[in-house]
């Protein structure tokens, strides 16, 4: 098995290159003529510039000739899940892993729907089937690598937080010679930035001496953060290089939420609080400034890579959302 690039939205179509028209005669017609082969390297070239409708009416013909079985049930599931619908991708996988196990694409089709699992939020899921698929056979360093690698991320995402991170960071200093496999290692490190801005936020602001404490750990983890978002925007990976760039807006957003929310000190008389929040408001006002400068990053990188998908329509709506407001 040589698992696929993982590519939710492939290659969305550039301006000088329109998707091609279907030929005046009835392509039903067309395709009736040609092998089945041919018909599906169409529907997949037909996806990979964003005609999912042009791949969709193939897969239906293939479907109707009974040809290729496994393959076109298995370019279903990337069909859908690169419109990101993954609950109807995991299905079509699952269709090829119980009804076409010996298959050439069922290994491929059994991690892909690890992958949705993952999506869907089935963490402890995805983690039994990527488990499985280890002890399934023997598989060379790079597909090795790419599911020692799924599996940190999985059992982070479960709850597994101190396996999974040392999982991850293990398998990253054996990741050399595998340049090939950038959208895996750029997935590993966004998981890392999860998790780094997820501690961040369970250290909650109470109290004097402990809130500084805490403030003071809770800005190293960010920066820290940054450092795994750098190094996952160096692999040319748009779409986890744009989930890295939401997730910092949004901690950097959450701790703002935070300082302001923040009581003031017993020290200081209530006919001063008013003051002392005002003062609060103006320093913490950097921190939705350092949100607002993420979230158009990715704004900008989604438009020069002309990646298209939720998470670009989400760095658009928190960049608009905290765009600094004229006085």
């Amino acid at each position: 098995m040589a698992i696929e690039e993982r590519t939710p939205l492939e290659s969305p179509v550039p301006p000088e290159s329109p998707v091609p028209p279907e030929p005046p005669v009835p392509p039903e017609e067309i395709w009736a003529g040609q092998s089945a082969e041919v018909v599906l390297a169409e529907a997949i070239a037909r996806r990979r510039v964003g005609d999912y409708v042009g791949a969709h009416r193939r897969l239906d013909h293939l479907s109707g000739r009974s040809e290729l079985p496994a393959e076109v049930i298995y370019h279903r599931g990337i069909l859908a899940e690169v419109q990101e619908d993954y609950g109807v991708a995991e299905q079509w996988y699952l269709d090829v892993v119980e009804g076409h196990p010996d298959s050439t694409v069922a290994g491929d089709a059994a991690f892909r729907r690890a992958y949705c699992l993952e999506d869907l939020g089935m963490h402890r899921k995805a983690l039994k089937v990527v488990k499985k698929l280890q002890r399934a056979g023997e598989w060379d360093a790079s597909d090795a690598l790419t599911m020692a690698l799924e599996r940190g991320i999985v059992e982070l995402r479960a709850g597994k937080r101190r396996r999974g991170i040392r999982r991850i960071l293990r398998w990253l200093e054996r990741s050399g010679g595998f340049e090939e496999q950038t959208w895996i290692l750029a997935k590993a490190r966004l998981a890392l930035v999860r998790a780094q801005l997820q501690e961040a936020a369970r250290l909650k602001l109470v109290g004097n001496r402990k809130a500084a404490r805490r403030l003071k750990v809770r800005v190293q983890l960010m920066a820290s953060a940054e450092e795994q978002a750098k190094a996952t925007f160096l692999l040319n990976e748009p779409e986890f290089a744009l989930e890295g760039l939401l997730l910092l807006g949004d901690g950097y957003m959450q701790l703002y939420r935070d300082m302001l929310d923040y009581p003031p000190p017993r020290s200081i008389p209530p006919e001063a609080h008013a003051a002392y929040r005002q003062t609060v408001l103006q320093k913490s006002a950097v921190l939705m400034l350092k949100a607002h400068a993420r979230y158009d990053e990715g704004v900008r990188v989604a438009a020069r890579t002309q990646w298209q998908g939720s998470v670009t329509e989400r760095l658009k709506a928190r960049r608009d959302a905290t765009a600094p407001q004229p006085d």
